[in-house]
């Protein structure tokens, strides 16, 4: 007659019970409290969680400076808590302030050059086959290339940095989310029993907060690839 695990007197079945948390109280560990910053993100889509790579792009390589591995359930509760932190801080300070990017003033000499050849004065004579006041973009040289597809996820990996700490990522199954006027803050908590407690804690200065939603909730609308 088999044995049943289940019967036998010597080998109980295991403990059950329900986890109660509370992210208000979540254990803080020294290594995760100084949190890191970040000033981009890529995401990873699975069968069954959501990959958040958090960047450093300052200076070459780019830096992944925290990896958190999210179940999708959770991944949508974040997009919609993200949401609502933007609304009531577009309530309190108005809309995020997107960086401004201003072209650097052209030198003394590129500004002579410019002039010299918009007026045809003598060390500035048209290349061969142009003709002074057609545009350039005329001639079929001047035709821009269409632009190339988008890269491969191994060719954007392979640009980044990933310290190998990172390889296997924090895993999280809530997410505490406050802001500043001049920055958002994601506690990424794992509630497991006996006490919840804060895995990862990442900060990104306001204007990088809407491009990130936008991509949580595009990456939430692709179907993930199937193994």
């Amino acid at each position: 007659m088999s044995s049943h695990p289940e019967n036998d007197p010597e080998d109980p079945a295991p403990f059950q019970g329900q986890v109660r948390h509370s992210n208000v109280s979540a254990r803080v560990p020294e290594e995760v409290g100084a949190g890191v910053f970040a000033n981009g993100i890529l995401l990873l889509t699975g069968t069954h969680e959501l990959v958040l790579d958090f960047l450093l792009r300052l200076g070459e390589p780019h830096r992944v400076v925290s990896r958190v591995i999210l179940p999708l359930a959770v991944a949508r509760q974040m997009i919609h808590a993200l949401q609502e932190n933007l609304k009531s801080y577009e309530d309190r300070f108005g809309a995020p302030a997107m960086p401004r990017y201003r072209p650097p003033a052209p030198s003394a000499s590129a500004a002579s050059s410019a002039e010299n050849a918009s007026e045809g004065l003598p060390g500035a004579a048209p290349e061969a086959g142009t003709i002074p006041g057609v545009s350039e973009s005329l001639h079929p040289e001047n035709v821009p290339a269409p632009p190339p597809g988008p890269p491969s996820i191994d060719e954007i990996y392979g640009d980044l940095r990933i310290p190998d700490t990172l390889l296997s990522g924090r895993y999280a199954n809530a997410v505490l989310i406050r802001h500043s006027p001049t920055e958002f803050s994601f506690d990424f908590i794992t509630n497991i029993y006996p006490r919840s407690a804060v895995s990862a804690r990442v900060h990104m200065a306001v204007p990088n907060v809407p491009g990130m939603l936008h991509s949580l909730i595009r990456s939430m609308s692709i179907p993930p690839t199937q193994p």
